[in-house]
């Protein structure tokens, strides 16, 4: 091939490195080692060494692998430094540009900025299974007239093994506005499936397999007396006293998100956040026209929304029943009540709990009260406030992040920490014998408290309410939606879960647990903080499968 006269530098490095147009590269990574139907992903670097940008830049991917390689863009966006109380020494920066999304690559979307880095992500991704065995994988760097700047090679190794998916629950809350307003569609229309299709498959891709489901609008983020867009599934009609419910759009949704990976359904809150003092947002027809029947006006515990609970309830079980997904299933009562709602919450969980039976209640509350007196059947409390329900050996509990804990070295997802940090949650997961994880924002492109709308690509921290990324890990790109190298990550810290139960599978869980410790891990704060490290550990336990 001829050469070009235009000069680059080439390199393969870590997934786990983030890499700003200048800065220089710490992580090379010229091998990896995967499982035959396990994804593999790290990153090429190309920087372009003259004072003006080169254009139409092409990669050229060569070997037997060839077929199941993407290479995709990397983009940058803006994170302005917000954070709630502490931070600790453990970032990337404070307010700059960081990289972040991942797109398709397309014909003249590699551009070589002057003098700087241009990151590509590289997926390995078995559609069915990898060939076993020592792979070299080529990379050409074309010029505009397709000549070569530069190449490189990875050498990928897949095991004779296979990853087994491990039986916890995860989600990260869908917000079905959102998608609506990126993409000009009614709220569960044919236009909106298509949209959200792409949602699902990306939500699937990180590893999540619990959703959110908007029975009614969720009365989550929304100002006191505010709304959001109606995302209800329930059809309600209202007859005088007399309640008459459609559950037709609700068995279309879970029909269509069970076919596509979800396994387990949370129904939306049936009361506010923290605190559940009123109702969320109900539409119903009346003689014939769309009203709001319950909302911030009313009361939680009023003889209205009593009734109406105590009529469709009833109704709702059995529609769970006849679809045979009791074991699917759980309800949500207000989101982050604290110490001083528990006798509103009792209230409400007995109004819910007389009609829902055996199937579980699920809640983000950190006061182990909650959970002593027997309040909630599933606690998630935060983790920094973890340790008292170990102490008390609570088994069925999740646990969750969001805007906080922002120090302490705890694993959490903003867009300028390093990307270890955010893939170490899977082992910590395993480690603590937790039984599944819980994020608020998937794709929240509001800002706090949903007064205004954003712009995810310009805006990400919520309109300086979150810290950069808090609310969202995708972005919206025309029909579909762009990933990031935070839901990729948060993706690998779950097969990193995966991985260890199927070497438990093998040798037993208190020997995997004996070589967490021995490396280090304890609880969601002791680590070694250290992406050479974690790569060096999941490849040993890979080793370890065959």
């Amino acid at each position: 091939m001829e050469k070009s006269e235009l000069c680059i530098d080439v390199a393969t490095v870590s997934c786990m490195e983030k890499l700003k147009v200048e800065s220089e590269w710490t992580m090379l990574e010229t091998r990896g080692v995967t499982l035959k139907n396990q994804k593999h992903r790290f990153q090429l670097i190309i920087k372009n060494k003259q004072v003006w940008a080169l254009y139409e830049t092409r990669v050229v991917v060569t070997g037997d692998l060839a077929p199941y390689i993407t290479v995709s863009v990397i983009d940058s966006v803006p994170a302005e430094y917000t954070f709630i109380g502490k931070t600790d020494d453990y970032y990337l920066g404070g307010s700059g540009v960081y990289p972040d999304v991942i797109r398709p690559c397309r014909h003249g979307d590699i551009v070589l900025p002057p003098s700087g880095n241009k990151c590509l992500w590289v997926c390995v991704e078995p559609k069915e299974a990898l060939p076993v065995g020592i792979h070299k994988i080529g990379f050409q760097i074309l010029d505009k007239d397709g000549k070569l700047m530069g190449e490189t090679e990875y050498e990928l190794e897949v095991i004779d093994a296979c990853l087994r998916s491990a039986p916890i629950k995860k989600t990260n809350w869908m917000h079905y506005d959102s998608i609506c307003r990126m993409y000009g569609v009614e709220p569960f229309s044919l236009g909106f499936y298509k949209a959200f299709e792409n949602y699902l498959a990306a939500y699937t891709r990180s590893g999540f397999n619990m959703l959110l489901t908007p029975i009614f609008t969720p009365a989550l983020d929304t100002y006191v007396g505010g709304e959001r867009m109606t995302a209800q599934l329930i059809g309600v009609s209202k007859d005088g006293d007399r309640y008459i419910f459609d559950f037709s759009k609700l068995k279309e949704f879970l029909d269509f998100v069970f076919a596509r990976g979800i396994e387990y359904i949370e129904f939306s809150h049936l009361f506010t956040q923290w605190g559940g003092a009123h109702c969320p947002k109900i539409m119903a027809l009346v003689n014939g026209k769309d009203e709001k029947i319950f909302g911030w006006e009313s009361d939680s515990c009023g003889e209205k929304y009593q009734a109406f609970l105590n009529t469709f309830l009833p109704e709702l079980v059995a529609f769970i029943k006849q679809e045979g997904i009791e074991d699917k299933c759980s309800f949500h009562i207000t989101d982050e009540p604290n110490e001083k709602h528990v006798e509103r919450y009792k209230a409400c969980r007995d109004l819910v709990k007389k009609h829902i039976g055996d199937i579980p209640t699920m809640d983000a509350l950190s006061h182990y009260e909650y959970y002593e007196k027997g309040l909630v059947d599933i606690p998630v409390p935060e983790l920094r406030h973890v340790d008292e329900f170990f102490k008390n050996n609570v088994k069925n509990m999740l646990v969750y992040n969001c805007c906080e804990p922002s120090d302490g070295y705890y694993s959490n997802r903003f867009i300028n920490m390093p990307s270890q940090r955010t893939r170490v949650l899977g082992l910590q997961l395993y480690q603590t014998n937790v039984n599944g994880f819980l994020h608020w924002g998937f794709n929240f492109y509001n800002s706090g408290l949903s007064y205004a709308e954003i712009n995810p690509y310009a805006v990400t921290n919520a309109g300086g309410a979150f810290p950069p990324g808090d609310g969202f890990i995708v972005y919206p790109n025309g029909d579909g939606v762009n990933l990031s190298i935070r839901s990729e990550i948060i993706g690998m810290g779950f097969e990193d879960y995966d991985l260890l139960y199927t070497l438990e599978k093998k040798i037993g869980k208190e020997k995997v647990q004996e070589m967490l410790k021995t490396e280090g891990v304890s609880g969601y704060t002791v680590y070694p903080r250290n992406a050479a490290w974690h790569t060096a550990f999941i490849e040993k336990v890979k080793r370890l499968l065959p």
